[in-house]
């Protein structure tokens, strides 16, 4: 992100043209393919950018003809960095017709797991970071999707690394399509055109540009590209393409070396501490960093500088020294592009004594008056970024309860904080986890379990319904806000997989329901928000739940708003229906039915919609139904138990 007068260009995460390069995204982790046993869903948003953007490889459309046919396999294989992930994605994007479920496998299928592909779904199974060592699972798991993708109609596409290749069984080589590079000047032009950075095509001539398009990994592109809008935005470096381009081939130099000799040359802590608060704070007020660098030598008990504030150069002459600038409206900014994010890896990566004296630095630091909440959300996100590179999941975890405790009243930071780990490629696992500890069994601090809720709502739902609906289910039973019963009732009713899921957390290992179990039913119940159709069979469940499990008293209101419904609405006529089949032969449950629904039609109606009349006839269907059932003594009931769980946590 940019601002006028300004450019500040960090590792950048965007959406990459790569097999497995870095996401721009909130919703879309590339994380622990290798280990992780979690289906991830595939943004369509995310898809239609990558599409947008997508120069196809060589025997692309070979691959295309091998998926049309439902319940296809295809092995795409190729170089590493010539773009075999985003090939896979746009390849099952683009399929004609109707579009189910679109995610992405565990490389690592769950042995206790189910496979519920449906006939549209579209499947990615990206198995490109497989070693040899651990191919033998991975390849039986790639067989039972093969086979569950052939028996449901589904479609398949796997990115395969070499080494795996090597040891395909002789009828999998068959579905293998070998991928070759696209050119890099034409992705480089599709990129540019889509993000409407005008150029001539003398441009794209510069001698180092056109090394780096002949060899360099897709996602080297994107990322260029993503910089040139970036410098182009800070208004600092002309208004034509050439000086914009020049500038970002500057920012994608490795800084690495000159900092560390940098640092080497600084003896003085001091001007270290500047230096590493410059880099945190890139962009923000100068003063605000000055007093963060004071604050970092208090913490490690840096000697104390007895010398008079007179004395000494000025803060503009320390910052020049550290190759460090101060803008007009006074904010820091480093000289060269990109220099500020290799000044913070090299203290992360070299200082490992520092990093709890870090950490704590930072947790102060968000309450400094001078930053900005702008300010603050790049600290955390350089925080983040730097712990989880440091390998320290755990510091997320630290300051998230610290800044949801009661005195530390920062929300919106902490849910950044947790989305940063949810996204980590190598952490994102460990970050789920430690939600799930603090839903199901910790105590959060009421301020954390709202930011808890609101993360799995909008964030881990997006890519983990499954794992979000347990974590809100947890959380809802803690009574303290109905924001969590909101969310876990907003996913069940509108996917028929995840009500499935609601039904097994709540009878979980054949339990009785609690008495907020079967109040989730009976709200997921009703009609006007339900986004599945009523004769669902998973309905008829949810209802053999609650009239065999609940008083009449609880669900007798459910009932009348399906009675209601059916007389409004014609796609409700045969809701009454699945009621009187869900109690299955039970003359105590029908009765009860049976007396609901004279009450209901015996009440006279205000709504225009649903006038007398159509009460009545209503009651009378449903009465019908009823009658049948106590008629036919042949009828035995079933006995409705919900599988078990396939998701612990």
């Amino acid at each position: 992100m940019s601002v006028p007068g300004s450019t500040r260009i960090e590792d950048l995460h965007g959406p990459a043209h790569s097999g497995s390069g870095d996401q721009y995204n909130y919703i879309y982790p590339a994380g622990g393919f290798p280990h992780s046993r979690e289906r991830v869903r595939i943004a369509a948003e995310d898809r239609r950018w990558l599409s947008q953007r997508f120069v196809r490889p060589r025997n692309l459309g070979r691959a295309s003809e091998r998926l049309a046919k439902p319940g296809a396999t295809v092995l795409l294989v190729g170089e590493a960095g010539i773009g075999r992930r985003a090939a896979g994605t746009v390849l099952l994007h683009e399929l004609p017709g109707e579009e189910g479920s679109f995610e992405e496998l565990p490389a690592e299928r769950d042995p206790d797991g189910r496979l519920e592909f449906g006939p549209d779904d579209r499947l990615l199974l990206d198995l490109s970071e497989t070693t040899v060592e651990g191919s033998s699972t991975v390849l039986d798991g790639l067989g039972v999707y093969r086979s569950a993708t052939e028996r449901t109609g589904a479609r398949l596409v796997v990115i395969l690394s070499s080494e795996l290749e090597q040891a395909l069984a002789p009828e999998l080589q068959l579905h293998v399509v070998r991928l070759e590079r696209p050119r890099g000047d034409a992705v480089l032009t599709r990129y540019l055109r889509s993000d409407e950075l005008l150029h001539q095509p003398g441009d794209l001539e510069l001698p180092e540009l056109k090394s780096l398009l002949a060899t360099a990994p897709m996602r080297d592109i994107a990322r260029l590209v993503r910089i040139i809008g970036e410098v182009k935005a800070s208004r600092r470096h002309g208004t034509v393409f050439a000086g914009w381009c020049a500038a970002a081939m500057e920012a994608i130099t490795d800084w690495s070396d000159q900092v560390a000799r940098q640092v080497d040359e600084l003896t003085d802590g001091r001007k270290r501490a500047l230096l590493l608060a410059g880099a945190m704070l890139d962009r923000a007020p100068a003063d605000v960093a000055a007093q963060w660098a004071d604050q970092l030598l208090r913490l490690v008990d840096h000697p104390d500088n007895s010398e008079s504030a007179l004395a000494g150069p000025d803060l503009l002459a320390q910052l020049h020294g550290l190759k460090m600038t101060r803008s007009q409206d006074g904010r820091i900014d480093f000289e060269r592009l990109s220099y500020g994010a290799a000044v913070r890896s090299h203290f992360w990566t070299y200082f490992p004594g520092l990093r709890d004296h870090l950490r704590d630095w930072v947790a102060d630091a968000i309450h400094l008056a001078g930053l900005g909440r702008a300010e603050r959300s790049e600290l955390v996100i350089r925080f983040a970024e730097q712990a989880l590179a440091a390998g320290r999941p755990d510091d997320l975890r630290m300051l998230a309860e610290q800044w949801t405790s009661n005195s530390g009243s920062l929300p919106t930071e902490a849910a950044l904080l947790l989305v940063q780990g949810l996204e980590h490629e190598k952490y994102g696992g460990a970050v789920r986890r430690q939600i799930y500890q603090w839903a199901a069994n910790g105590r959060p601090a009421p301020l954390l379990a709202r930011v808890l809720t609101e993360v799995c709502r909008h964030e881990l739902a997006a890519t983990h319904p499954d794992l979000a609906l347990t974590r809100l289910f947890h959380l809802s039973k803690r009574g303290e806000s109905t924001d969590a019963t909101e969310a876990v009732l907003e996913l069940a009713r509108g996917e028929l997989r995840l009500l499935r899921h609601l039904l097994e957390r709540i009878f979980r290992n054949g339990r009785a329901a609690s008495k907020h179990g079967y109040g989730l039913l009976l709200d997921l119940l009703d009609p006007s928000l339900l986004r599945v159709l009523p004769t669902a069979p998973e309905l008829e469940l949810v209802w053999h739940r609650v009239l065999t499990g609940a008083d009449r008293a609880r669900w007798a209101p459910a009932v009348r708003s399906w009675l209601t419904a059916a007389a409004v609405s014609p796609a409700w006529e045969s809701g009454p229906d699945v009621m009187v089949r869900a109690a299955g032969s039970r003359a105590g449950v029908l009765n009860e039915l049976y007396l609901t629904a004279l009450e209901w039609q015996r009440t006279r109606s205000d709504d225009p919609a649903a006038p007398d009349p159509a009460r009545l006839a209503t009651a009378e269907r449903f009465w019908r139904s009823i009658d049948r059932v106590e008629g036919a003594g042949e009828h035995q009931h079933t006995d409705y138990q919900p599988a078990d769980s396939w998701e612990v946590s």
